[in-house]
């Protein structure tokens, strides 16, 4: 027992390591090392370096067999570098114009996943908010070139969606040297606050000329921010109150793919092992999550500037501990729930508020269903749980993703009804030649309505042939979900794993594109997520991840609690901490 207590504990403690990430940066500008690491607000650090003799010219033509080993062993020298860190994934310092080279990267990086924008974001973050809000793209280059580039933005991420949605600012190196000199980690402190000040008012003043009080729709509700921009985020989630997305919030979503779930044993036996130490050995504060290792609170040798310093942008942001609530819409429909469930208490770190929707059965929820009746609960629902102050709201069931429109319009949280939310993003992070495997309760309830899911439910990408659905009705042990009894979870976990490597082995025998991510449709499935990422070493995402994702974004190292009014001046604030929740009530 020990020994197996002691390997489980093992494999939590090398899935919680800090997550690090590598930059590929333009060779421009004097660097005062080869390779900078700098901390990041979530923990961890990312390295950068320059790939020698790739400048943002060479970028705008196609790349030569010399720029791509150049490429190569930028990357190599950052593995290096790293050593044993747990490098999650590769991202690049000027994601609009690494864009066009995306493929090819990815061809020359296959260690780790490559992400080289956070543009990719996009389609996740606006299904969550209304159809007529827009979302602002801060990234580098002039005013004028930005604009001519929007359209590239979509297509070389594989996006569709109405470009009256995407407002640009460009942040133009030639208008202030001191931008230059940022680029080149040429900049003390002071320098770093004050271009932190400019530009969070170049920022406010593009946010003030939109948001003009005489318009009702179109108005910018959330941020992305590019790479080498991200230094700022914190900074501006403060001063706008906005939510401010970067390839952190980017890296951290594709890696709780391939990363073990909240309630994995493994993941549970580190907690406790980390509480009963604490209890037997309390230990001094630990420095923040932001600094560089060596004693606390110091400059990290590779780096120039001290990012925790008193005066950066990326610690001005004091908010207090909350404990945000999350919102769950269920259907009229009893069963009895295993960990990963949407519905099971231990399946999140954090409280939920459940909310029966009347008249929606799960007969009702297959047939996408707009019932008028069933539409007005709906909304009563949804409005009692903003009531209770969550932070945002999703469902029970994946064919909830039918109501994702209607509920999004009808609410004053970001929606994410579905695991299907992460479809478009997940394509958009993909080859056009790679597939996902979407894995349902039952197939031939789901294919007939997939354009619907897909195309009308505020998300659209460019080739639905990219989802390959697969349903589990068949499934030794399965039919007990139809049936809502008890799953013989053991059973059924061995039945799923040799079934979707089945599939895999299948569609890519084909003509088809290789299957490169699985994504579980059924709320029942997130379950078995840890055995298919094991058995198929492939990212899998769920309800889970989608969850925690935008839960996560509420936290201080992402979003300001204290300040996010997408639709409404006080909402994400007030956080109650401790709150208890149950049944169809959630009280303080």
């Amino acid at each position: 027992m020990n020994g197996a207590r002691h390997r489980l504990l093992q494999l939590a403690k090398c899935a919680e390591k800090c997550q690090h990430f590598a930059v590929l940066c333009v060779d421009e500008g004097l660097w005062p090392q080869e390779i900078i690491k700098e901390p990041v607000t979530t923990g961890g650090f990312k390295v950068m370096s320059k790939c020698k003799g790739v400048t943002r010219a060479h970028l705008m033509e196609d790349l030569d067999a010399e720029a791509l080993q150049s490429i190569r062993e930028c990357f190599d020298r950052l593995m290096a570098f790293a050593e044993s860190e747990n490098i999650i994934g590769v991202t690049a310092d000027f994601g609009n114009l690494w864009l066009k080279h995306h493929s090819a990267v990815r061809k020359l990086i296959t260690e780790v996943p490559v992400y080289l924008t956070p543009i990719v974001q996009l389609p996740m973050i606006s299904a969550s908010f209304k159809s007529r809000e827009q979302t602002l793209l801060v990234t580098w280059g002039s005013q004028k070139d930005v604009e001519k580039m929007k359209p590239r933005f979509m297509s070389d991420c594989n996006i569709v969606m109405d470009l009256d949605r995407l407002e640009i600012l460009g942040v133009d190196v030639s208008q202030d040297v001191r931008w230059a000199r940022y680029l080149s980690f040429d900049v003390n402190a002071e320098e770093v606050k004050s271009l932190g000040v400019l530009l969070t008012k170049m920022v406010e003043d593009r946010i003030a000329e939109v948001n003009s009080f005489e318009k009702k729709d179109l108005l910018i509700k959330s941020l992305i921010v590019t790479t080498r921009l991200s230094r700022f985020s914190d900074l501006l989630r403060q001063s706008t109150g906005l939510p401010v997305f970067d390839e952190i919030t980017m890296l951290n979503l594709f890696a709780s793919a391939s990363a073990l779930s909240h309630f994995n044993d493994a993941k549970v036996l580190c907690r406790l092992s980390d509480k009963l130490e604490h209890l037997q050995h309390p230990k001094s504060p630990s420095p923040s999550p932001g600094s560089p290792r060596g004693s606390p609170g110091s400059t990290s040798p590779t780096s120039p500037l001290r990012p925790n310093s008193p005066t950066s942008p990326t610690t001005s942001l004091q908010v207090a501990s909350a404990s945000p609530k999350l919102g769950v819409l269920q259907l009229e429909y009893e069963y009895p729930r295993a960990f990963g469930d949407v519905d099971h208490p231990g399946t999140f770190g954090f409280k939920t508020c459940p909310r029966i929707v009347k008249g929606l059965t799960f007969e009702k929820a297959q047939a996408g269903s707009f019932d008028p009746d069933i539409l007005e609960h709906m909304k009563n629902e949804i409005k009692h749980l903003e009531d209770q102050k969550v932070v945002g709201i999703t469902g029970n069931c994946g064919f909830m993703m039918y109501y994702q429109c209607y509920a999004r319009h009808v609410s004053d949280v970001p929606v994410f009804m579905s695991a299907l939310i992460q479809a478009a993003t997940m394509a958009a992070a993909m080859e056009p030649s790679e597939r996902v495997l979407i894995l349902t309760a039952n197939a031939a309830m789901l294919q007939p309505g997939k354009d619907k899911l897909l195309l009308e439910s505020g998300i659209q990408v460019t080739r639905c042939e990219k989802f390959v659905i697969r349903g589990c009705e068949n499934l030794n042990g399965f039919e007990a979900v139809a049936n809502a009894e008890r799953v013989d979870t053991i059973r059924v976990q061995k039945a799923i794993c040799d079934y979707v490597s089945e599939i895999i082995q299948e569609e890519n025998s084909g003509k088809g594109g290789p299957i490169k991510m699985v994504l579980l449709e059924c709320t029942e499935l997130p379950h078995y997520a840890d055995a298919l990422r094991r058995s198929t070493r492939l990212p899998v995402f769920d309800a889970v991840t989608c969850v925690n994702y935008f839960y996560r974004a509420a936290g201080d190292q992402n979003w300001n609690a204290k300040a996010f009014p997408p639709h409404n001046p006080s909402f994400w604030a007030n956080f109650t901490e401790g709150a208890v929740c149950s049944g169809n009530s959630c009280d303080n």
